[in-house]
């Protein structure tokens, strides 16, 4: 879910496209895959398995990249092939740490007035943590695993085939400089064969954790067990959800943190919202489409006018943007049949997103602007209230005046900092706003 346009005229709260970064552009053959076609999503293989890689020319002074395809789990117990970036640090790290906040360093018009008094022997052991990247330390370089915003459904809309090569990674070039590895999946659908289930926590949490898997196999990344999964939007959906599953699915990953920067976490309640915008209408049906290609017992058609099965074509076809400009203005009455919202097929599903990414999981950070519109603020402080009611330590930082798209810029020193006390060689305590 989303920023700012790229498009003149045209409102984009939903889809960042990755960070706020640039429309994603079709590229014919996705960077990497064989001139004979792409592997066979059916073959053999486990979760987490590398099945190929391919250097990215141009990557930024400094870091290395590379375009891969692995395996995750889907819906059954076979793999899908899922694609995705890796980027790995081929500098030294930056020579100083990222603030670790105190009473007296905490940003500017963020809410957290609480953070631990830190020493310098403790800021001292996060800058040696972060001034690893001359040589892979013992055990492997720390990971963040990155889960993106919006782009659609449709093939082109993979975010490692954005153009220019590694757009869609441009926000996490910080965090490879200070010594990480960092991984961004594209979601199993997307960019590979099968469709994307846009919206479905459990098939987006495993792939976020199956990239990791993967990145360990390239022994040029140096990548470690060590992580710590960030989501934006609907990423931050697919972060918690990984978060969730990570140690029942993940068990030979260390999951040190989990950050989730307006988190899609309440599906229901955001797209109750979302309704009365003007595109409204793009969410729902991306939602539908989402619950469908999780149920094939939906026959999506049947809950469509013919201008929802207008739009429904250009979601299958073409990127979030176009979708949203289509729909534009578009009533709910006039695509739906009936409010999906009020379907039973529709409303379980979205109620069980919610429930499967709010569980007990590591150490979690929330990030939210409080002039989101979007992802609302009282829904993400709902879902606060629902991750303490299951023991998960959180630590909530909010920015009053950030709205879903100036939320990341805003949140991104706190970012950084949280990050690296989690990666500490003992991880530091963070704040807890639990009761």
């Amino acid at each position: 879910m989303s920023g700012d346009s790229p498009r003149r005229g045209m409102r984009l709260p939903l889809i960042v496209l990755l960070l706020g970064l640039v429309p994603l552009t079709a590229c014919g053959r996705p960077a990497g895959a064989s001139p004979d076609g792409p592997p066979s999503p059916s073959g053999p293989g486990r979760p987490g398995d590398l099945v190929e890689q391919t250097e990215v020319r141009g990557a930024p002074p400094g870091i290395r990249a590379w375009r891969i395809v692995y395996r995750s789990r889907t819906f059954s117990s076979s793999t899908a092939l899922v694609s995705g970036l890796v980027l790995a640090p081929t500098a030294p790290a930056i020579s100083t740490a990222p603030t670790v906040p105190t009473a007296k360093t905490v940003p500017t018009g963020s809410t957290v007035t609480t953070a631990s008094t830190v020493t310098t022997a403790t800021v001292t052991t996060v800058t040696t943590a972060l001034s690893t990247a001359t040589a892979v330390p013992t055990g492997g370089r720390r990971v963040v695993s990155f889960a993106h915003g919006t782009t659609g459904v449709a093939d082109s809309c993979a975010p490692s085939v954005a153009e220019p090569p590694l757009a869609a990674a441009a926000w996490t070039f910080s965090l490879v400089r200070a010594g990480y590895v960092v991984t961004l999946t594209d979601y199993a659908g997307l960019g590979t064969p099968g469709e994307h289930a846009i919206y479905v926590a459990g098939p987006e949490g495993r792939a976020a954790l199956d990239i990791v898997r993967a990145a360990r196999a390239i022994r040029a990344s140096g990548a470690g067990r060590d992580v710590v999964l960030w989501g934006y939007s609907q990423g931050g959906q697919a972060a918690l959800s990984a978060g969730a599953q990570a140690t029942a699915y993940a068990p030979d990953l260390q999951v040190r943190g989990v950050i989730a920067t307006a988190p899609l976490a309440d599906l229901p309640a955001s797209l109750t919202a979302l309704e009365h915008h003007s595109d409204g209408v793009a969410y729902l049906l991306l939602a539908m489409i989402g619950a469908a290609d999780a149920d094939h017992r939906i026959n999506l058609n049947s809950y469509l006018t013919p201008k929802g099965r207008r739009l429904l074509a250009i979601a299958r076809t073409r990127c979030a943007p176009d979708l949203l400009a289509a729909s534009n203005g578009v009533p709910v009455g006039a695509a739906f049949r009936q409010n999906p919202l009020r379907l039973a097929p529709f409303a379980t599903a979205f109620a069980r997103q919610r429930d499967e990414v709010t569980r007990r999981m590591a150490p979690t950070l929330i990030l939210q602007g409080d002039r989101d519109t979007v992802i609302r603020r009282q829904d993400t402080d709902r879902v606060v209230r629902r991750l303490c009611a299951t023991g998960t330590t959180v630590d909530y930082r909010r920015y009053p005046q950030a709205n879903h798209g100036t939320v990341l810029g805003a949140s991104m020193t706190d970012l950084t900092s949280w990050t690296a006390r989690r990666f500490a060689p003992h991880p530091l305590a963070v704040t807890d706003i639990c009761p």
